[in-house]
């Protein structure tokens, strides 16, 4: 292991990168099962392979998002995850979503496991009342198999969480004012239903108090898409999905 730690050093990648794979190896290289020499050589090899991924321009594939996922209730937190489904860059919205992130580590790990974390943090727990509302929202080329995973998923289940779809121009305006794309994209449809609602009103407002209020003017209407496409389902074990594509 000293070997591969010391090839590291020359390696252009961050710190808590290499610290996770050295972590890693260290981990599976001592799990019972076979012959202490073949585990060692099988996972030598391993840690070759990811220094010369590393090594020949895969780090910047490794470190670019490719997909999104906004989790909101208040506070908001982005994920940017790469093309391994896993957690490359991490954005918070909000003091509380700031503290948050400051307790709460989710680089490289597969993305549906770092909502996991977030969600079981104490720092966000504290944050989901009996009467909160979790929005996940997803921008992806692979938006389809994503949101099946979600769905899939027992925690997010548990949380009764409402998953939508939208895209890189929602997130771009979204940004421009200084909020989470999902946050933006629940603001957008209020403001649909109510003129009398700015999005700096939205700013202080919960997704609870976005959805009730969303829903009070809708007034019993039939729930239908920005769009206008009328897609929305009911997704099993309490997670339900809302098909808002675009914004």
């Amino acid at each position: 292991m000293n070997v591969i730690r010391n090839s590291m050093e020359g390696i252009r990648a961050s710190e808590e990168l290499k610290k996770n794979t050295l972590r890693y190896l260290e981990k599976h290289q001592n799990r019972p099962g076979g012959s202490g020499a073949h585990v060692r050589i099988k996972y030598v090899f391993a840690a070759i392979c990811v220094l010369f991924l590393l090594g020949t321009g895969g780090y910047s594939a490794y470190i670019r998002p490719v997909s999104y996922v906004s989790i909101d209730v208040n506070p908001s937190i982005e994920l940017g995850i790469n093309q391994f489904g896993r957690v490359v860059k991490t954005s918070a919205y909000q003091e509380t979503g700031q503290e948050v992130l400051a307790h709460v580590s989710l680089n490289h790990l597969m993305y549906l496991e770092a909502i996991g974390q977030l969600l079981e943090n104490n720092a966000f727990r504290r944050y989901i009342k009996e009467d909160s509302l979790l929005m996940i929202t997803v921008i992806s080329d692979n938006q389809d198999r994503m949101m099946e995973e979600i769905e899939a998923d027992e925690i997010l289940q548990r949380y009764g969480v409402m998953a939508y779809t939208s895209d890189t121009t929602c997130m771009e305006e979204a940004h421009a004012h200084e909020m989470s794309f999902g946050k933006y994209r629940a603001c957008l449809e209020l403001l649909q239903y109510d003129e009398s609602v700015t999005l700096e009103d939205c700013h202080g407002m919960t997704m609870r108090e976005i959805r009730n209020r969303t829903e009070g003017c809708m007034g019993g209407k039939e729930e239908t898409s920005l769009e206008g496409t009328g897609t929305g389902t009911t997704g099993t074990g309490g997670l339900h999905h809302e098909g808002h594509h675009g914004h």
